[in-house]
Formats: C-alpha cells, sequence, structure tokens
C-alpha cells in the first residue's frame, strides 16, 4: 500500500462533521448534491439506505460513504413517503422518551485533481460494519465515543478522526489494478513514477522516462496511457501542479520559487500549467493560506 500513501501524502482532505445528533419519529435526509464525498456514521439506533431502488439497513456502528456523492436517502421508515432533509435533530446526550437513532454526517472538501482520479477508482457506495476486523471499523468506535462527548457540536477530533476515516477507506477499497497506482507497481513503469514522485524540480522529458522504463518513447507512451489514462507528460504535470498547490497553500511561497521546486524554467509557464490543471491562478492558492 505504500502507492496508495505516496499519492494520498499531498492531498490533505478535511473532513467537515456537519451534523452529530439524534433523529426521533419519521425522518429522512439527503446530504448529496454538494459535489462532496458524504459519509455517515450510525452512532446508536438502526436506519436504512436507499440508493435507488436498493435497501440496505445500518446499524449502530456501521457507515456509508459515498465518494462520487451518489444521491442517497437515510431514512428509519424506508417504505414511507418522508419530506426529505426536514425533521428536528435532538443533541446526542439527549434522553428521548421515543425511538432514535444517532448519526454523525460530514463530507471531504478538496481542491486536487488527483482527488477526482481516485474516486473513480472507490465504488460508488461504500458500507462498512461494526463487526468487521478493520481499521476502519476501529476507527469509527473512536467517533462515536467522540460523538456521544461533544453533544450538539461537532469537535475538532470528530473532523480529525473523520480525516483518518477517510485515509483508511480509500486504502482498503481503491482499485490499485488502473490508474496511478497500477503503474507505481507495474514491472515496466514503476522506476519511471519513481522518479516523477522523488524529483519534481528535475527537468524531466518522455525520453528520461522512457530510460528508465528500458523502453523506446513511443512504446513507453502507449504502455504509460493504457495503464494510467493519461499520456506521462499529463501525469507528470498533474503531480507538480498537485505538490505545488500544497506548497502555495502550507508555506504560502512565490509563484518563482514554486516554478523552481516543480522544474518549470520560467514563472509564466508554471503559471500557465498551474491554471490549466487547477482552474485557477497560483495567486488565489495563496489567498486561502492568508484566508
Amino acid at each position: 500500500m505504500n502507492a496508495v500513501n505516496q499519492l494520498l501524502a499531498p492531498l490533505k482532505l478535511e473532513a467537515n462533521v456537519f451534523h452529530n445528533g439524534q433523529y426521533c419519529g419519521a425522518w429522512a435526509l439527503d446530504a448529496s448534491g454538494h459535489n462532496k464525498m458524504t459519509f455517515h456514521v450510525v452512532v446508536r439506533g438502526s436506519c436504512y439506505l436507499k440508493v435507488g431502488e436498493e435497501i440496505t439497513q445500518l446499524n449502530a456502528g456501521d457507515a456509508v460513504f459515498f465518494p462520487s456523492d451518489s444521491k442517497h436517502i437515510v431514512t428509519n421508515a424506508p417504505e414511507e413517503d418522508i419530506e426529505i432533509n426536514h425533521a428536528e435533530s435532538h443533541p446526542m446526550p439527549a434522553v428521548l422518551t421515543e425511538p432514535s437513532t444517532g448519526l454523525v454526517c460530514g463530507n471531504f472538501g478538496h481542491q486536487h485533481p488527483i482527488f477526482e482520479r481516485i474516486v473513480k477508482q472507490l465504488p460508488s457506495v461504500i458500507v462498512v460494519r461494526s463487526e468487521s476486523d478493520s481499521a476502519s471499523a476501529k476507527i469509527i468506535d473512536l467517533l462515536i465515543d467522540e460523538s456521544a462527548s461533544s453533544g450538539d457540536e461537532t469537535s475538532v477530533l470528530l473532523n480529525r478522526l473523520s480525516d483518518c476515516l477517510f485515509l483508511m477507506i480509500v486504502r482498503d477499497h481503491v482499485d490499485v489494478k488502473s490508474g496511478g497506482f497500477a503503474a507505481m507497481s507495474h514491472p515496466k513503469l514503476m522506476k519511471a513514477m519513481a522518479l516523477i514522485h522523488s524529483a519534481p524540480d528535475q527537468k524531466l522529458g518522455l525520453e528520461q522516462l522512457a530510460n528508465e522504463a528500458l523502453m523506446s518513447r513511443s512504446a513507453f507512451s502507449t504502455l504509460f496511457k493504457s495503464v494510467v489514462e493519461q499520456s506521462p507528460m499529463e501525469y507528470l504535470k498533474q503531480w507538480r501542479i498537485t505538490l505545488a498547490y500544497r506548497w502555495l497553500v502550507d508555506e504560502g511561497i512565490s509563484t518563482y520559487e514554486a516554478a523552481v521546486r516543480c522544474g518549470y524554467e520560467s514563472e509564466s509557464s508554471f503559471s500557465k500549467a498551474f491554471t490549466s490543471v487547477m482552474g485557477f491562478g497560483p495567486g488565489k492558492a495563496r489567498a486561502q493560506l492568508r484566508g
């Protein structure tokens, strides 16, 4: 799983837990439609997940993730026509006279082109059961404990536990047979991938990458694109810009320094590449740090 860890390291996605409470009576919610990876953790009681015509029961300790923001309904009455996102939520520690379901709900924000490619390598719906002996299930247990002590507030620890949970979900469920993950363990591509990831400041070209693979440029390009679904130079540019985004946001370095770290000969060529990948310029990335 070293490939997974290496590709996820610069993403630094941040969880946003927007609900920590319990529902009673008839209720139904849908958190899709925000172009974010959404998740729900059942803290107490039980409920049902509806995706299309398929209905799945969720019990305390279970969690469900929607990497591609799939349309869904979580409800306690799957056969009833209940108004969506209308029921009142009660604080988690409150003692209710009616049967209730406790839910922690959140999503993951990001500004990374690589994340979109990772999402395509994940199932549209991922259910983690409480009885599974996985690292994800252990983190869910910690998240449930924290939710009880946080009241109706979403604590910093809830968000950080959710960050960890996301990484475990990706590590356990991502398809490593295609994309960058596959290339990093491919016998003919792994050395070229290692060079791309370890030396973003070097002025790498197609011939140098092909030499690492002991292949001709045309054969290397064809193989790389069939595995990664990007050309070698497209992938190289995307990886460099992903790193540059983190440097600009986290460290507030200048556009020129970011260009040098990424192996670009000029600030203007770097800015053009950055904008083509991210959809906005380096200055806007630095503004996030100031914000």
